[in-house]
């Protein structure tokens, strides 16, 4: 609620400069029909706010399956043309200390290099390692699992640095059968 103001009776995204909707004023509810208002009041910008995301899913999904059209016939051009670009820029560029083509279109560059050993398989890589005895090029890392420890042993942490106590609170929440 930080990124919200009241201007002129109406709630406006600072962030965006938009207006939200109008002000309205949350007074102590007294019987079950203010109740009711309350609640459908909320249920009703509930759904407008699921309607809008069912929308922009369904615009996303046609958006992406235009991107996969897009993106299959790309790799196909890429295919197609890599070879002849690559004998055209090499051809060009023999005899030059540059090792690219710059258009307006793209930019053909040629870059070597350094092989060596890769890995291929972290898992296997890694016990390859282990087995050879070269821990120096293996990293541990710990991670506290708080729900491992015992009663007795979150009372000994108490006040330890590190940690903190949370008091039980209760969470209310409101849910429309929209959400």
């Amino acid at each position: 609620m930080n990124n919200i103001k009241i201007i002129n009776q109406e709630v406006v995204d600072l962030d965006t400069g938009e207006i939200l909707g109008p002000v309205v004023e949350a007074g102590a509810i007294a019987n079950q029909e203010a109740l009711e208002l309350v609640l459908e009041q909320i249920q009703k910008q509930a759904s407008q706010v699921s309607a809008e995301q069912i929308r922009l899913r369904a615009i996303q999904d046609q958006v992406q399956k235009a991107l996969k059209r897009k993106a299959g016939y790309l790799e196909y051009l890429k295919f197609v043309y890599t070879s002849p670009v690559e004998q055209y820029a090499k051809a060009r560029l023999e005899g030059c200390k540059q090792k690219s083509i710059i258009t307006p279109y793209g930019t053909v560059s040629f870059r070597t290099s350094k092989g060596g050993l890769k890995v291929a398989d972290e898992k296997l890589a890694l016990t390859s390692v282990a087995l050879a005895g070269f821990d120096n090029a293996i990293k541990i890392t710990e991670k506290l699992l708080i729900s491992e420890l015992t009663d007795e042993q979150k009372q000994a942490l108490i006040g330890a640095d590190g940690f903190t106590v949370a008091n039980p609170s209760e969470v209310m929440s409101i849910k429309t059968g929209v959400e």
